[in-house]
């Protein structure tokens, strides 16, 4: 079986990069999990019903004015947290524990599994949090990478965020020198949607021999 971390700067396309990589492989032992999918998870739901601790946490940091209805409105938190160094890392030492704690049962469930031959694990911080992604142990760390302006444009188009908070987030993460350096390997997700797919699916293959 071969583990594989997928990472990558704000904007980069790894959420349209891993959805290829299932899209190849989910019927062929193929495993995608995402720590932005479980992060999420552990903040849904409503203070009003049964709300999850961490949901209850992040309302004894930041205040109730960041929920609307009881529901979190995590447009409002991103540009708080972003603002704030503090915050973010109050909030990062709330999530990451429960999300790493998860991937790490996961990835040793389907470890146990003949039937899988590759787990693909998105992980946006991954540099940034190597000290606690060190003990999920992957084979290759693939990084996604495109120039900052198109960081930049992407973000801002779908998240309906300004230029300056997508910088500040851009600022606070891994320098993209430092993530092409520690990569395994590197898909350029700066052209076209035609491009992106045929690199994936070269680098599915290469997977495939190796698993």
């Amino acid at each position: 079986m071969l583990s594989v971390a997928l990472t990558g700067g704000i904007g980069s396309g790894k959420t349209a990069v891993g959805d290829i990589f299932y899209q190849l492989g989910k019927d062929k032992g193929l495993k995608l999990l995402d720590a932005d999918q479980i992060a999420r998870s552990l903040l849904q739901g409503s203070l009003n019903d049964s709300p999850s601790q961490s949901l209850i946490q992040v309302r004894d940091l930041f205040g109730a004015d960041i929920f609307h209805s009881g529901k979190l409105d995590r447009t409002r938190l991103r540009a708080l947290i972003f603002n704030s160094p503090k915050q973010k890392k109050q909030l990062e030492s709330i999530l990451h524990p429960q999300v790493y704690r998860t991937i790490l049962q996961q990835l040793n469930r389907y470890r146990q599994q003949p039937d899988i031959k590759i787990i693909i694990t998105a992980i946006p911080l991954f540099f940034e949090t190597i000290s606690e992604t060190g003990q999920l142990q992957f084979d290759r760390i693939l990084v996604v990478d495109v120039p900052e302006s198109i960081q930049i444009q992407r973000s801002m188009h779908r998240d309906q965020s300004t230029r300056g908070l997508i910088q500040q987030i851009i600022n606070s993460q891994t320098d993209r020198n430092t993530r092409l350096t520690r990569a395994d390997d590197i898909i350029d997700n700066s052209g076209d949607t035609k491009y992106l797919k045929s690199q994936v699916k070269k680098l599915y293959n290469f997977y495939r021999t190796l698993s």
